[in-house]
C-alpha cells in the first residue's frame, strides 16, 4: 500500500508500505530527492496521527487591515468623483475577492496539517477534506501491518533457545500491543512451563511456581 501527496510549490510526499519497513520520500517541485528512508517496523509503534490547525491569525489581521486602509483611502481621494460608487465597488471585490481566496487556498492546502508519528519519525501532510479518509486508512494499515509483522518475526517461541531472550521479546511485544495478555502468558507458559515467572509467597517464604508440564 502506498499514498502519494503532492503540494504546490512544495514538491510531493510519497509513503509506502514495504516488506520490511515504512518508505519515506519527500521531493522539491523539481523532482529531486530531500529526504529519501526506509524505517524498519521494528521502530514503528506506536503510531499516532494528529490533525493540527496553523490558520496565522496575525498576518489574517495584518492582511485585513491593509486592505481596509487602501479601501479607506481611495474613498478619501475619490469620494467626490462621479464614478465613486462603481470604482470603490470594484476595489473592494478585487482586494476583497484576492483576500478571500488566500484564505481559500490557505485552508484547502497549508494550514490543516496530519501528522503521521511513530516512535522515529514525524510526517507532516495536508489535511485536505477529499483525502482525510486515505490518510486514516493508511495510518490503520501502517499499525496492522507493522503488529503482523512484529508477531511474525519475533512472536514465535522455541523451547530449545534461550529463554531469558525469548521471555523478554514476548513483553517487549506485549507493551507495544502486538500480543495480548493472554498470548503472553499462553506463550510464557509454553516457553517456561509454569503459569508465571513470578514466585508465590506461603507462611512468608518465597515459593517456585509449580511446573505444568
Amino acid at each position: 500500500m502506498q499514498l502519494e501527496q503532492r503540494r504546490l510549490w512544495a514538491g510531493s510526499t510519497q509513503l509506502a508500505l514495504r516488506q520490511h519497513g515504512l518508505y519515506i520520500c519527500q521531493r522539491q517541485a523539481t523532482g529531486r530527492a530531500i529526504l529519501e528512508v526506509e524505517l524498519p517496523y521494528e521502530e514503528i509503534l506506536p503510531v499516532r496521527v494528529e490533525r493540527r490547525n496553523t490558520v496565522p491569525h496575525k498576518k489574517l489581521l495584518s492582511l485585513l487591515a491593509i486592505v481596509c486602509w487602501c479601501l479607506f483611502t481611495f474613498t478619501l481621494d475619490h469620494h467626490e468623483d462621479a464614478t465613486f460608487v462603481v470604482d470603490f465597488w470594484l476595489w473592494f471585490l478585487g482586494l476583497g475577492g484576492s483576500l478571500g481566496a488566500y484564505i481559500w487556498y490557505g485552508w484547502q492546502y497549508q494550514w490543516r496539517e496530519f501528522a503521521l508519528l511513530t516512535a522515529r519519525s514525524s510526517v507532516i501532510l495536508a489535511d485536505r477534506t477529499d483525502e482525510q479518509d486515505a490518510l486514516h486508512g493508511f495510518a490503520q494499515s501502517l499499525e496492522r501491518r507493522t503488529k503482523g509483522y512484529l508477531r511474525h518475526e519475533y512472536g514465535q517461541i522455541n523451547p530449545l533457545g534461550p529463554i531469558e531472550i525469548q521471555l523478554s521479546r514476548l513483553n517487549w511485544l506485549h507493551t507495544l500491543d502486538v500480543l495480548t495478555e493472554a498470548e503472553t502468558r499462553a506463550s510464557t507458559t509454553r516457553l517456561t512451563g509454569r503459569l508465571s515467572t513470578e514466585n508465590l509467597r506461603s507462611m512468608g517464604q518465597d515459593l517456585e511456581m509449580p511446573y505444568v508440564n
